[in-house]
């Protein structure tokens, strides 16, 4: 019996090691609940941090290419999210005053509009401004930039009331 516990305490062991090295290994390599999981949270239907985020995005896409703007932005490895083709992601840092996760497309708003709402199900109301954005009823934010790019983002302010 000796001998069969020591066996089995080393599989274990082994197990256990392999499975902290997997997400590790796993960097660069998106897995098949990202476009779910992004889709929610860009969508504004879900909860989440940026710490969430922040983790989620290094252990699947790696390093940050820059920070800019408040936030880290990723490689987005050209996932595909609301019918769209993604060249980058983001996430708010968390001395921001915003909870923010977005994505950049390299699309016309118009292009990136359409598609979101014939793959997703629900519409975008233009909103007053001197350029093209758009939001969801679930506060999703459509935004037209001028190199004929969109950013699609969800951000909750912080007001105090979350951690």
């Amino acid at each position: 019996m000796p001998a069969l516990k020591a066996i089995t305490c080393r599989y274990l062991l082994f197990t256990l090691l392999l499975s902290m090295a997997l997400p590790a290994a796993a960097a660069g390599k998106l897995p098949t609940h990202f476009g779910d999981k992004m889709e929610a949270a860009l969508s504004c239907r879900s909860e989440w941090s940026n710490e969430w985020w922040r983790s989620y995005f290094r252990q699947y896409l790696g390093d940050p290419l820059r920070v800019w703007g408040e936030a880290e932005w990723f490689e987005a490895q050209n996932a595909s999210l609301g019918g769209n083709k993604v060249s980058e992601v983001f996430v708010s840092l968390p001395s921001s005053g915003a909870l923010m996760v977005g994505a950049l497309i390299p699309d016309q708003v118009e292009t990136v509009r359409k598609n979101i709402e014939a793959s997703m199900g629900f519409a975008f109301v233009p909103l007053a401004g001197s350029y093209p954005r758009f939001l969801s009823k679930f506060g999703s934010v459509l935004v037209g930039l001028p190199n004929n790019q969109s950013k699609w983002y969800c951000a909750r302010w912080n007001l105090g009331n979350r951690p």
